[in-house]
């Protein structure tokens, strides 16, 4: 099987340096940095040792640090909570850290309009054309948001799925066929798509198969092996509990992606793709904080007419 998988990741990695091209750092072309981080946990404590809400506070102020120094061009968030007395600072904190360049597009898991309650933000600095928020799922949903660049319109999808049932592998193939609707139905030109955020499934999940094989490529496996075989290890995204005082990486599953769906305006070429916030923060005083359960995905990509 791991071999079978291994043909199967170089296959995919050939297909992108095809399709969509592997720049290596080039020089022309827009640079495009993109960074997905699922941030909340917590919102049924479950880490009692950081209570209270694991420490949010505290966590977000991490999270938006990291994000300002990276000073990315996307930002796609999951468990966003914008309300309540510990949360209602999440919009300000994050857009008073990154800088008044950016805005933010905000898509609650039960599909309604609004800024408030719980779901996915995008935060750009680019320039935004258009949004929609689409309910999946009970509640699931996916939210668009279409930015301009020099060379042309990008769509963007914020996700955070349900992903796999063990009792019924269908259930995230038809969960992945309403993302691929919603996708078809808005997208707003012939260029490339980003899709990412927080999948709850695994590579080899019939969920994440088909959307392989709907041509999108997972740019950690373009850019490298992201092998999630045991805790630690480099692919692994989720979970890092405990969030405090815990200098083990206990991640051991990777349901965290950044696709691309290749398009036939802009070429979109991979620069790097890597872990993100994948180390506790030092406090001082020996004290350690996980910035999220979640490991983020960062991108360094390249738009070429």
């Amino acid at each position: 099987m791991r071999l079978v998988r291994g043909l199967l990741r170089t296959a995919l990695s050939l297909a992108l340096l095809v399709s969509v091209g592997c720049g290596g750092g080039g020089g022309d072309g827009v640079p495009l940095v993109v960074i997905d981080q699922n941030i909340l946990h917590g919102i049924l404590d479950e880490d009692p040792a950081a209570e209270p809400f694991d420490r949010y506070p505290e966590r977000l102020e991490l999270i938006a640090a990291s994000l300002a120094a990276r000073q990315p061009d996307v930002i796609f968030l999951q468990e966003v909570l914008t309300q309540g007395e510990t949360h209602g600072v999440t919009r300000s904190t994050l857009l008073d850290a990154l800088g008044a360049e950016y805005r933010d597009v905000f898509g609650s898991i039960t599909g309604e309009a609004g800024d408030q309650g719980l779901g996915q933000m995008t935060l750009t600095r680019l320039p935004i054309v258009s949004s929609e928020n689409r309910l999946i799922g009970g509640p699931r949903a996916v939210h668009r948001v279409t930015v301009e660049t020099e060379e042309g319109n990008i769509d963007l999808y914020n996700a955070h799925l349900d992903g796999t049932d063990p009792d019924d592998p269908q259930f995230g193939v038809d969960e992945i066929e309403k993302v691929l609707a919603f996708i078809e139905e808005t997208r707003t030109g012939s260029g490339p798509v980003i899709l990412a955020g927080d999948f709850n499934a695994e590579p080899g999940d019939p969920s994440i198969q088909a959307l392989l094989a709907a041509g999108f490529l997972d740019l950690l496996v373009v850019a490298g092996d992201p092998t999630c075989a045991a805790a630690g290890d480099p692919g692994c995204t989720n979970s890092t509990i405990p969030l405090g005082d815990n200098a083990e990486n206990r991640a051991d599953a990777r349901i965290d992606y950044v696709f691309v769906l290749p398009g036939d305006g802009p070429s979109l070429e991979i620069d790097s793709a890597a872990l993100f916030n994948n180390q506790p923060a030092d406090l001082g005083d020996g004290r350690l904080l996980w910035p999220s359960d979640h490991i983020g995905v960062a991108t360094e990509l390249r738009l070429r007419p």
